[in-house]
């Protein structure tokens, strides 16, 4: 019984962990994005040829371990039409 709950107690420390670190990369974003959009704030417009990149926002928060080494950025598209 002392052991188990010693087990429990790391468990919880675990996810503890992870979640503080999930907590900050989230605030670093939202910093980062902030700044990002005060230098070039509106709408962004690709001219055709262009090159881009999309990037697949429901990687973030997945807990299943096999989606979680997939690439968020998908590979490059050129911009055919507007």
């Amino acid at each position: 019984s002392d052991i188990s709950t010693q087990m429990a107690y790391v468990a919880q420390q675990q996810l503890d962990g992870y979640d503080a670190a999930v907590q900050h990369a989230v605030k670093r974003k939202a910093a980062f994005d902030k700044r990002v959009l005060e230098r070039t704030p509106g709408e962004v417009i690709f001219c055709q040829g262009q090159l881009v990149q999309f990037y697949r926002s429901n990687l973030d928060y997945t807990f299943d371990a096999k989606r979680k080494l997939l690439p968020k950025w998908s590979p490059p598209h050129r911009v055919t039409q507007r």
